[in-house]
Order: structure tokens, then C-alpha cells, then sequence
């Protein structure tokens, strides 16, 4: 089971929001689409809804709290 997380945005996720880019307070989970760079890098990860999967793309770490399992 992916660990899940709360999506609270902070420096470049608020600077430079995106469209796609979940609403903070989100539930979402890191996935890693085939042919990307390992989530991590540069301080970025790739997520999707914890939910039903939608696919929000790229978002800073930091953004990211761990919710308890």
C-alpha cells in the first residue's frame, strides 16, 4: 500500500501554480509514470488522487505531508 498524503502547496507549487495541480488539502499518493525521472529528484514528485487515481502531475516534496497509516 503507497503512503498517502496531504497536499498543502508551498514555494514554486503556490509561485507557479498550475492548472492541474491538485487543491491544496488534497489526498493524494506519489506514483511514477514509465520513462521519468525517479521521484525525488531535484526536490519533485510525480501524484495522482489517493482516491480515483487522477493523475495531477509534477509538485514540489515539500508540498507533500504524510498522512498516519
Amino acid at each position: 500500500m503507497s503512503s498517502v498524503y496531504r497536499f498543502e502547496p508551498v514555494g514554486w507549487d503556490v509561485f507557479d501554480a498550475r492548472p492541474n495541480q491538485p487543491k491544496p488539502g488534497t489526498l493524494v499518493v506519489k506514483v511514477q509514470p514509465p520513462g521519468t525521472p525517479k521521484n525525488g529528484t531535484m526536490g519533485h514528485c510525480f501524484v495522482a488522487d489517493a482516491g480515483d487515481g487522477t493523475f495531477y502531475g509534477l509538485v514540489h516534496k515539500n508540498s507533500l505531508r504524510r498522512l498516519p497509516r
